[in-house]
């Protein structure tokens, strides 16, 4: 469970949304607090989340974890806040029970209504949650965390996408991969493996000797799923997996501690 160390405080929620300074800042903190465990922290994964409340606390972030928690995570904080704080303020709890507030001077909107201004908030999060994680996968190596979240059962990795989609749009590339390690492939049972990097010479590259003359089903980088690849590549989204040799992309390199995840048949 995390800390109760807060990204953002009720006054910049104030300042930069269209939202009543009447508001108690005891409602909008349990807001704040939902909305970063539910949203941000499936971005950061649990290692980066960590350290960023433990740098908090001590007053301790680096240049790079402050501009990220400043020019990142704080837009996409307060829109999911704002999102969360649509039903909280208009549904509370009182002695006779879960009860709405009304006002003799304004109309009450709608559940529909209520329900659109939600999504729209939690749509305008998910916009700068996008651009929090496109940020992480572009300067990854500025914190060590991020491609090392950790290896508890209870550990959250890093997620690829901001955005959430109601609409079912057929079968991903993890979904797929999943199916077939479920219910095996022609009859053969796919087996996993795990490597991790240990030593300054698995940097650039590593040996996987139950690979060579293997199909290839799946492979993940500390939990994020990666696309194979036979030829070399730049893209962090992909790996290249060559006759059991996995190939960093270039300029990239292998930190120690690197979790890899392999699914073959």
């Amino acid at each position: 469970m995390s800390l109760n160390i807060l990204f953002i405080n009720e006054t910049l929620i104030k300042s930069r949304v269209a939202i009543s300074d009447a508001i108690d800042g005891k409602q909008i903190k349990p807001a704040i607090k939902l909305a970063q465990d539910k949203y941000i922290l499936p971005a950061l994964g649990s290692g980066l989340y960590n350290r960023l409340q433990e740098g908090i606390e001590a007053n301790d972030l680096t240049n790079d974890e402050k501009v990220l928690l400043n020019n990142y995570v704080t837009d996409s904080l307060v829109w999911f806040t704002i999102g969360e704080l649509v039903t909280m303020t208009s549904y509370q709890f009182f002695s006779k029970g879960v009860l709405q507030k009304t006002s003799e001077e304004s109309n009450a909107p709608s559940k529909g209504q209520l329900e659109l201004l939600e999504r729209k908030y939690i749509s305008n999060g998910e916009f700068y949650k996008q651009r929090l994680i496109d940020y992480l996968k572009e300067n990854y190596e500025l914190f060590f965390f991020y491609l090392n979240p950790g290896t508890g059962v209870d550990t959250i990795f890093p997620v690829n996408k901001g955005y959430t989609s109601p609409i079912y749009l057929g079968r991903s590339r993890e979904d797929r991969d999943n199916r077939i390690i479920s219910g095996g492939m022609n009859g053969v049972t796919p087996t996993e493996t795990s490597y991790v990097i240990t030593g300054s010479g698995d940097t650039l590259q590593f040996s996987i000797l139950a690979l060579v003359g293997r199909t290839l089903i799946s492979v993940t980088r500390n939990g994020l799923t990666k696309i194979r690849s036979n030829t070399t590549v730049s893209d962090l989204n992909y790996l290249q997996v060559s006759n059991g040799v996995i190939y960093a992309p270039t300029g990239d390199v292998f930190q120690v501690g690197e979790t890899f995840t392999f699914i073959y048949r």
